[in-house]
């Protein structure tokens, strides 16, 4: 399941912190590689979200995957899954009767 209570610019903080020595970054380079100011950097490591395509960018630079801090700790049960999979069948074969239905009804115009 999705976490909706995380806050990310801290955790985008910590990783920054973890390896910028290792990357040769300052908040300054950073926001180079951003394409930002160095205010914004500071922004973002207060924020509780950030913007997905900066999100995705901030993960190529520190080799992070931010994306997956929305699903840890909340992994869904095995049940889920498979009601996931039965659903999306049904979905198919619920969306396919209807593209005939449909197709049905157009020929008898």
């Amino acid at each position: 399941m999705l976490r909706k209570d995380i806050d990310i610019g801290p955790i985008i903080l910590k990783v920054f912190s973890e390896r910028k020595r290792e990357k040769g970054l300052t908040v300054g380079k950073f926001a180079d590689k951003l394409g930002c100011h160095k205010n914004t950097i500071y922004s973002i490591f207060n924020s509780r979200s950030v913007d997905t395509y900066m999100l995705i960018r901030i993960s190529e630079i520190l080799d992070y995957n931010f994306l997956l801090e929305y699903f840890k700790e909340n992994k869904p049960p095995v049940f889920y899954l498979v009601l996931v999979e039965a659903n999306s069948a049904k979905i198919e074969a619920m969306q396919a009767d209807q593209s005939l239905k449909i197709i049905h009804a157009w020929n008898n115009v």
